[in-house]
């Protein structure tokens, strides 16, 4: 009996652990801008309902002509609450909501014919995508040909938002540029939108206090 409960409970570790390590997602690139690339980034989504550490986790930069990261960034000392994003940049502040500027560079991200990025945990990868063509070991299902854009601001994200099955082909779809927030379909620059957006609570307290104010100058008039 004891050894029964011993075995279930390592189960449920294993378990816990593997959830952990894969509440935290790619969720969105934008590797490409008009002009010179001074606004790259990549979000991270963690999807679990606790908060995460970074301590230990890390980002990899793959170049899709040799399979092997030229850039890898640490993400150690910073934590994402549930439901929350983080934002990798550079600290040239033309991204919106970044959480961490590790360089003074622009054009960190390499603009593929394919190119990716992969996301590890203590050395064990737990997430990759790539872009316009596939990276063996890192392109996850079927091959996501589609490519950011420099006619157009863009970026590439999980539709719907954080969804992952383990399939960049299905998963990444033109997204409109959403740092910090959740995705959006589409083209354009919504970063603004999105850091000003009043909450949903409260903007349905707002709309609860207008209608009450016309009630009560309709009282009055009458």
């Amino acid at each position: 009996m004891i050894k029964r409960k011993l075995t279930i409970l390592s189960a449920l570790c294993l378990t816990a652990s593997f959830s952990t390590q894969a509440s935290l997602i790619i969720n969105e690139v934008d590797y490409d801008q008009l002009g010179t690339d001074t606004a790259e980034f990549i979000e991270l989504y963690n999807t679990g309902t606790s908060s995460l550490s970074l301590d230990g986790f890390a980002l990899d930069l793959i170049n899709g002509n040799t399979g092997s990261a030229y850039r890898n960034i640490d993400l150690s000392g910073f934590s994402v609450a549930a439901s929350d994003y983080f934002v990798v940049c550079n600290a040239n502040g033309t991204v919106a909501n970044c959480d961490f500027a590790f360089t003074s560079s622009s054009s960190w991200l390499q603009n593929g014919a394919p190119d990716g990025v992969a996301l590890y945990d203590n050395n064990t990868l737990i997430d990759s995508m790539t872009y316009e063509g596939e990276i063996v070991g890192f392109t996850e299902g079927s091959t996501l040909f589609l490519e950011d854009s420099n006619g157009l601001s863009m970026s590439l994200g999980r539709i719907p938002d954080g969804l992952d099955t383990d399939n960049n082909f299905s998963d990444f779809q033109s997204n409109c540029i959403t740092p910090g927030s959740s995705n959006i379909s589409g083209t354009g620059d919504c970063s603004a939108l999105a850091v000003n957006a009043v909450p949903v609570p409260a903007a349905v307290w707002l709309f609860a206090s207008g209608l009450l104010g016309l009630v009560s100058v309709g009282r009055r008039m009458s």
